[in-house]
C-alpha cells in the first residue's frame, strides 16, 4: 500500500458523504419555508384529522341526550283458541276479531327532576372538554413540529459548515503529505491532521444520520412520500422577532396564559364535567315516572275496558347515596388538580421566559458579520500553516475555536427558536 492509499480513501469517504448528501436531494426536493412547512402539516397531518372527529363525536352525544325515551307499545292476553265456555265476541269492524280476546297496553317513560335538561348540559361540558383536547392536542403537535423544524435547520447549517471544514482540512492534508514526502514535517503531524480530517468525516456522518431521522419524523406529520427530500429554506431570526420576545413583559404573558392556556382550559373542563356529573346524580334520586294508557277487550266485567295508570321506583332502599358522595369527591379533585395545574404553567412560564431571553443576550453578543469572518479566519489559519507561520498546534487550537464558535452561533439561534415554540404553547396562542 502506497502512502497516497490512506489519503485516497479519506477523499474517497468524503465524496461518497457529499455524493449521499446531495444525490438525495436532487429527485423528489421539496425547497419550503418553515411557514409553508406547518401550512402543510396542518392541512394533511392524520393525527389531527382523526383528533378533530371526536368534536363531531361530542355533538353526536348531544343530539342523543335532546331525545326523549321512546313510547312502549306492548300487546298481550290474545287467546290463541276458543273453548266451550267462551262466550261469542263480535267482531271490532266487519270480521277482524271475532271472538278474539286482547289488551293492548302505552306506556311513556317521563324523566323527572330536569334529568334530560342536565344530561344534555353534562353532554355539552364534554364537548367543550373535546375542543379544548383538541386545541391542546393541535397547539403540543405544532410544538412538536415547529422543534424538528428548528433542529432540522440546526442539523442543515452544521451538516453544510462541517462539509466545508472538511474539504479545507482534506486539502491541507494532500498538501502536508507533499511535505511529509519531501522530509518537511514530522510524520506525527501529518497523523494529527489527517485524524482532524476522519474526526469532521465522522461528525458528518452522525449529522447525516441525525438528518435522517428528522427528515423521517417530519415526512410523517406533514404526510408526505418517503422519497422526498425537505431542504429548508433560512428564515433568519431577524430583529423583530428578537425585539417582541425580549421587550414582552412578563405580566402580560402570565395574563395570556391565564385565559389562553389549552391545559388549563382542559382542567376548567374537567370541572365543569364533574360538576354536571354530580347534578345528574343527584336529580337521579328523584324516581322517574312511566305512564300508561290501556285498553282490554272482553279481559273484565267490561267488554271493551280502557284505562290509565302511572308508576314509579319507591325510593327506600337506594338514594344514590354512594354516586352522588363519588361525584362530589370528584369535582373538589378536579378543583385541586386545576390549581396545581395553573402553578406548574405559572412555573413553567417563568423558567422559559428567563432562558429565553438569556439566549437572546447571547445572540445579540454575535457580530453581524461574525459567521462569514470565521470563515475567513478559517482559511487564513489553513494558509498560514501552509506557510509554516502557525505551527500544527496553533492550528489546530484556532481551528477548534472557530468551529465551535459556528456551532454555538446556530444552536444559540435554534434555541431561542424552541424556546419561543415553548412560551407560544404556555401562552395559549400565536404572537
Amino acid at each position: 500500500m502506497t502512502a497516497k492509499t490512506p489519503i485516497l480513501l479519506v477523499i474517497f469517504f468524503l465524496s461518497s458523504i457529499c455524493s449521499v448528501s446531495y444525490g438525495q436531494i436532487k429527485p423528489d426536493t421539496l425547497r419550503i419555508y418553515p411557514e409553508e412547512a406547518e401550512q402543510l402539516f396542518l392541512r394533511n397531518n392524520l393525527s389531527l384529522i382523526a383528533e378533530r372527529l371526536n368534536i363531531d363525536q361530542a355533538n353526536a352525544l348531544i343530539l342523543q341526550a335532546k331525545v326523549w325515551p321512546n313510547p312502549n307499545l306492548s300487546i298481550d292476553e290474545i287467546n290463541l283458541n276458543r273453548n266451550s265456555t267462551s262466550e261469542s265476541i263480535p267482531p271490532l269492524f266487519g270480521s277482524f276479531a271475532r271472538n278474539q280476546q286482547f289488551t293492548v297496553q302505552l306506556e311513556q317513560l317521563i324523566l323527572t327532576a330536569r334529568k334530560r335538561k342536565k344530561n344534555i348540559s353534562l353532554e355539552v361540558s364534554n364537548k367543550q372538554l373535546a375542543e379544548n383536547t383538541f386545541i391542546d392536542f393541535l397547539q403540543s403537535l405544532k410544538v412538536e413540529f415547529r422543534a424538528l423544524l428548528a433542529n432540522l435547520l440546526f442539523n442543515q447549517e452544521t451538516f453544510s459548515d462541517l462539509e466545508r471544514q472538511a474539504q479545507l482540512v482534506n486539502k491541507l492534508v494532500k498538501a502536508q503529505e507533499v511535505q511529509l514526502q519531501e522530509g518537511n514535517i514530522s510524520q506525527a503531524s501529518y497523523l494529527r491532521l489527517k485524524a482532524l480530517g476522519i474526526e469532521l468525516l465522522s461528525e458528518l456522518n452522525e449529522t447525516s444520520e441525525e438528518r435522517n431521522k428528522l427528515q423521517s419524523n417530519l415526512k410523517t406529520l406533514m404526510a408526505i412520500s418517503g422519497s422526498t427530500f425537505i431542504v429548508l429554506n433560512d428564515n433568519k431570526l431577524n430583529e423583530k422577532t428578537i425585539n417582541k420576545w425580549s421587550d414582552m413583559p412578563y405580566t402580560a404573558l402570565l395574563e395570556m396564559a391565564d385565559h389562553h392556556n389549552s391545559q388549563l382550559k382542559i382542567a376548567n373542563s374537567l370541572k365543569e364535567v364533574s360538576s354536571s356529573t354530580l347534578a345528574v346524580e343527584k336529580a337521579k334520586r328523584i324516581p322517574d315516572l312511566t305512564v300508561n294508557l290501556n285498553y282490554d277487550r272482553n279481559g273484565s266485567t267490561m267488554f271493551n275496558f280502557f284505562g290509565a295508570g302511572i308508576s314509579f321506583d319507591l325510593p327506600l332502599f337506594d338514594r344514590n347515596k354512594g354516586n352522588i358522595k363519588y361525584a362530589t369527591i370528584e369535582m373538589k379533585k378536579q378543583e385541586q388538580l386545576t390549581e396545581e395545574k395553573r402553578n406548574a404553567i405559572r412555573n413553567q412560564l417563568d423558567e422559559t421566559y428567563k432562558n429565553i431571553r438569556q439566549r437572546i443576550q447571547l445572540y445579540r453578543s454575535f457580530d453581524a458579520n461574525y459567521l462569514v469572518q470565521l470563515e475567513k479566519m478559517q482559511s487564513s489559519i489553513a494558509n498560514n500553516l501552509l506557510s509554516r507561520n502557525l505551527s500544527l498546534l496553533e492550528f489546530l487550537d484556532l481551528f477548534d475555536s472557530f468551529k465551535s464558535n459556528k456551532q454555538l452561533y446556530y444552536k444559540t439561534k435554534r434555541d431561542i427558536q424552541l424556546q419561543a415554540c415553548e412560551l407560544t404553547y404556555i401562552i395559549g396562542k400565536d404572537l
